[in-house]
């Protein structure tokens, strides 16, 4: 090979590393660029999906004030009760959802109230296990673990001696995910129990203004608590839409002994709230569905021609059998707001609160991701 040879064959190979090198510059600026690209295309999604759902959120919300504003009782049948199916709404974006009577539930805050643990209640939710198959002796679990620290004697030393040590919550549950703590609870449980109880925020004041003031007075010492959500209605400011409810220790609780609707609940909460047998329960289900029921004296009607006398013990337990434990009402909801786009999927559980049948969007009380 000639020394000309030589030179162009070197020259050669260094275009070769010259190219080289200038395509892996581009393929890293194009991974770059790409990821770029994406992890901003991702959050213009999240937000556009964001959106969607606050959206969905609200139309849950004024559907709930709508069917209040246009009928005294709630059913299944009620347009609200309807989930919505996937519909697409803006370029691939597919919004869906539905709302949950939390009243079709056993409210476990009943348990305990203002600290001590209700018997009465206890007795129901032992009822209620039992119908549901599971052990009815996690009932006296949860109640202790509730319950005022200076009532936790006999369980303490079984929490902080376990592996991992842990504490009694001694206070009302704020979500059905703090279940799982409790001693002796198995999440097949848990996962069973969601269907038929529920958790409904105790010491909330629901009577509080946009500014965080008591309705009708202006210059209450509340004021210094964080605002509540606004007036309910479309023209809410963001800032009101987005605070929830001020938890305050101190309010006597609201949610004490919350009725069951006999319109939207299983038999099984039925029989076990109110204390008359599973297959009078299930006859009141099968009624409801074409004959829903209006008041609370078509309720005691029902008990009547069925052989059910109130405030006598049911015979198969000590509890007493109580109309009074249900209602053809409903206050409390949650709005499961559902957004997909190719891939991607977001959710929101939005818990809120109507307070009347005025027509009235009802209160965020709580938001979260599913």
């Amino acid at each position: 090979m000639t020394h000309s040879n030589k030179r162009s064959g070197a020259a050669l190979i260094a275009v070769m590393v010259i190219v080289f090198l200038v395509m892996v510059i581009i393929s890293n600026i194009t991974i770059k660029n790409f990821r770029i690209i994406s992890r901003l295309t991702n959050q213009n999604i999240q937000q556009q999906a964001a959106g969607i759902l606050i959206v969905g959120t609200n139309f849950g919300r004024a559907g709930l004030a709508t069917s209040a504003a246009t009928s005294k009782i709630d059913t299944i049948n009620d347009i609200w009760a309807q989930p919505l199916p996937k519909t697409k709404i803006i370029g691939d974006f597919m919004v869906s959802g539905y709302i949950t009577d939390e009243q079709s539930k056993f409210n476990i805050n009943d348990l305990v109230i203002k600290g001590k643990i209700n018997k009465p209640v206890l007795a129901q939710f032992v009822q209620l296990l039992e119908y549901l198959k599971i052990p009815s002796g996690i009932a006296s679990n949860i109640a202790l673990y509730m319950a005022a620290p200076a009532y936790q004697a006999d369980i303490l030393s079984s929490y902080s001696t376990a592996d991992p040590p842990s504490s009694p919550a001694g206070r009302p549950l704020v979500d059905m995910s703090e279940l799982i703590l409790v001693q002796g609870m198995q999440s097949n449980w848990l996962y069973k129990l969601q269907q038929y109880v529920t958790v409904i925020p105790q010491n909330f004041d629901f009577n509080k203004n946009e500014s965080g003031n008591e309705s009708g007075s202006k210059n209450s010492s509340a004021s210094k608590t964080p605002p509540s959500v606004a007036n309910n209605s479309p023209t809410e400011s963001k800032s009101a839409e987005s605070t929830p409810f001020a938890w305050t220790p101190s309010m006597p609780a609201n949610s004490s002994m919350i009725q069951v609707n006999v319109n939207t609940a299983s038999a099984e909460v039925i029989a076990a709230k109110s204390g008359i047998p599973l297959v009078v329960a299930g006859r009141m289900v099968a009624q409801r569905n074409n004959n829903p029921f209006k008041s609370a004296q078509d309720i005691t009607t029902f008990f009547s021609n069925n052989g059910i006398i109130p405030n006598q013990n049911e015979s198969q337990s000590k509890q007493k059998i109580d109309p009074g434990t249900l209602t053809t009402q409903s206050s409390y909801f949650t709005i499961h707001a559902v957004v997909d786009k190719g891939d991607f999927q977001f959710t929101l559980a939005s818990f809120v609160y109507r307070a009347d049948r005025s027509g009235q969007w009802p209160k965020l009380i709580w938001q979260h991701p599913e």
